[in-house]
């Protein structure tokens, strides 16, 4: 006796027994064997019941467990079954499968509303009597009496009728069907083709251009008067439908150019014979030829606004820093984002101070062995390094006149010390990201210059 109904997936256990591989001893194994198993196709299989559902003509097939009456064992259908408990719980996924467990993981997040809970299922009282029809899904059975797969003809026309894509095959018999320059015996057996060796022969160029015939979106169309072409094509006809042709004739594609060079002269198609205008194999409109593209004049891309960044010190300027600290200071204001202005600030005033600092140690210009105990302020410190630098002709001397000039000004100049100051001890007085920026462009040559001259 054969029930269905619907049951919760938590309830549904997989098959230690699959066909599918050898038996194993445990849940976990048996998921883990289907997952080696399908690998990829599991997500496949995932996206398609997600979209679609289950498929209501096949129930998953089931037999009460012996050990406990609330589960069941699945008897056909264990990859539907691993698949929905996957969505459910991708942590089923062991770590070399890494890569399926993301993006389950990620399907699953993206579809979390319409993950399916409970299955409709088929339930035998016993398993042998579901036997017979899981063997004859599987192919397994008198011939006729088992599932009937699709050869690659029929598996064309249904893409034709349910998607409207009508394949190259399809429009070879089509053609061949309705001409009248195509013998009756053509005609009548030219369905019997292999599919297969038709796609693989009007898939490559240099048969179709022998033939006479190109394609455009799918589309297989032609210049050349069409008893020409057809002429050529009975041939192929004919071979395809000799009992003796294999794939071996034309599987390469040295082995398709051996085949064109046997055709028999009188079958061979004059390709200069031109036909009053194009035509196609389906009796449609063809599609013309694009007209060449002119090159197009590259646009020039623009050059950015140097204010408009979210860094201070723009990564496009490279100092090469000996003093490990400063370095690191160096790098944080590359890394660190303006929205934090105080802390830019602030930051951005110590690496000037140890900078000037480092340079009036290296040249000796201070009398104590640390600038910091010379006490002297920030705007003589760097007179100092301005002075020296212009009078080693070492930096240019107008970049360094305005360096001293512009750390000098009261009137609350953004380069001047006393603005630095201010940014470090007034409680009331604020920076802007704009005002730092423009302070870092005034002052970048002159950093760099600086550094340039300290081992």
């Amino acid at each position: 006796m054969i029930e269905v109904k619907l049951i919760p997936i938590a309830d549904l256990l997989v098959n230690t027994e699959n066909y599918r591989f050898e038996s194993v001893a445990s849940q976990k194994e048996a998921i883990d064997k289907m997952i080696y198993n399908q690998g990829m196709k599991l997500l496949t299989l995932a996206e398609h019941i997600l979209q679609h559902g289950l498929n209501p003509f096949d129930p998953i097939q089931v037999n009460v467990s012996n050990h406990d009456s609330s589960k069941y064992n699945v008897l056909e259908g264990n990859r539907r079954t691993v698949t929905l408990k996957i969505l459910h719980n991708p942590d089923l996924i062991d770590s070399d499968h890494a890569d399926l467990k993301k993006k389950i993981k990620k399907l699953r997040d993206e579809n979390s509303s319409r993950l399916i809970t409970e299955v409709s299922c088929a339930v035998f009282d016993n398993p042998k009597e579901a036997d017979v029809w899981i063997g004859l899904k599987h192919g397994y059975g008198a011939s006729g009496a088992q599932t009937d797969g699709w050869d690659p003809l029929q598996k064309d026309r249904y893409k034709e009728r349910t998607e409207g894509k009508t394949s190259v095959t399809i429009q070879f018999i089509n053609l061949m069907k309705n001409s009248a320059d195509v013998p009756e015996s053509i005609k009548k057996n030219i369905e019997k083709i292999d599919a297969t060796n038709a796609t693989r022969l009007f898939g490559d160029p240099d048969v179709r251009s022998f033939l006479g015939i190109e394609t455009s979106n799918g589309v297989i169309q032609s210049t050349v008067e069409e008893k020409e072409v057809i002429k050529g094509l009975v041939q192929v006809a004919k071979d395809l439908l000799d009992p003796k042709f294999t794939v071996k004739r034309i599987y390469n594609k040295d082995d398709r150019k051996d085949y064109i060079a046997s055709f028999p002269k009188t079958k061979i198609p004059n390709t200069s014979k031109k036909a009053s205008k194009p035509w196609q194999f389906d009796g449609g409109e063809p599609t013309p030829a694009p007209a060449p593209k002119k090159k197009a004049t590259p646009a020039k891309k623009p050059i950015p606004n140097p204010k408009e960044r979210n860094k201070l010190i723009p990564r496009a300027c490279k100092i090469t820093i000996s003093n490990a600290k400063v370095n690191a200071i160096y790098h944080e204001l590359q890394d660190l984002d303006l929205k934090y202005t105080n802390a830019a600030a602030v930051l951005f005033r110590v690496f000037v101070e140890l900078s000037v600092d480092t340079y009036l140690e290296e040249h000796k210009l201070v009398a104590t062995t640390s600038a910091t105990e010379a006490n002297i302020g920030l705007k003589s410190k760097i007179d100092k390094v301005a002075n020296h630098l212009s009078a080693n002709k070492l930096a240019d001397a107008a970049l360094c006149r305005g360096i001293k000039t512009a750390a000098g000004n009261k009137d609350h100049s953004i380069l001047a010390v006393d603005t630095w100051h201010a940014y470090v001890h007034n409680n009331k007085f604020s920076p802007s990201s704009e005002s730092l920026i423009t302070t870092w462009d005034n002052i970048q040559e002159f950093m760099v210059t600086l550094w340039g001259n300290i081992k």
